[in-house]
């Protein structure tokens, strides 16, 4: 295959997936395909077309005709994508432990803060709460669930309980929300800053 061109980097970074590009030639053009690694069967997640360095410029003038849509051969990328099924395996178990010590580590530094509801509880809590949320997780709630070791419906409560001491902001009728400055003094004061 040729080089291969750059995906946007939204692209590649989706929660929980690994991805491998694919490349062919057609023409003047540059067909480039994202497949997920551990996708079991299905089509590439993005198709991305561009005029090849060099294309004659009067081809490239006419576009991205159907003739040229017709010649992709998404089987024979399929094929290709499917060769890195086992390093994805690799990469997947890799971020598992990764993960895995990251939230190891969270929990320890959830047991040294003062203990029950505090206010440097709350801050944290809401902190996560924020940053899962942007990270587009569909269900908040759960991925804190892995993250702090406590139930979602304590959870749920404990986010009520930052948001009424001001911790936290309300989004209405979605899940989501902003740190206040008061979450905000109260994480510096944790890190120390």
């Amino acid at each position: 295959m040729t080089e291969k061109p750059e995906f946007p980097e939204e692209w590649k970074h989706l929660p929980g997936e690994h991805f491998t590009e694919t490349v062919q030639d057609i023409g003047p053009w540059r067909v480039a395909m994202l497949w997920p690694l551990d996708a079991v069967a299905g089509g590439p997640r993005s198709i991305h077309i561009e005029p090849r360095e060099g294309a004659d410029s009067q081809e490239v003038a006419r576009g991205i005709t159907t003739t040229i849509l017709r010649r992709v051969d998404i089987a024979a990328a399929a094929k290709e994508a499917e060769s890195f099924a086992p390093l994805a395996r690799i990469a997947r178990g890799a971020v598992e432990d990764l993960q895995q010590r990251k939230v190891e580590e969270f929990q320890k530094g959830l047991a040294a803060l003062p203990k029950g509801v505090s206010d440097e509880y709350l801050a944290v809590i809401s902190d996560l709460y924020v940053r899962v949320v942007e990270a587009g997780h569909r269900a908040p709630l759960q991925e804190l669930e892995t993250w702090t070791g406590t139930k979602q419906a304590t959870l749920k409560g404990h986010l009520r309980a930052a948001r009424q001491r001001g911790f936290l902001t309300k989004v209405e009728g979605k899940a989501g929300g902003r740190l206040t400055d008061k979450a905000t003094e109260t994480l510096k004061g944790i890190n120390g800053e």
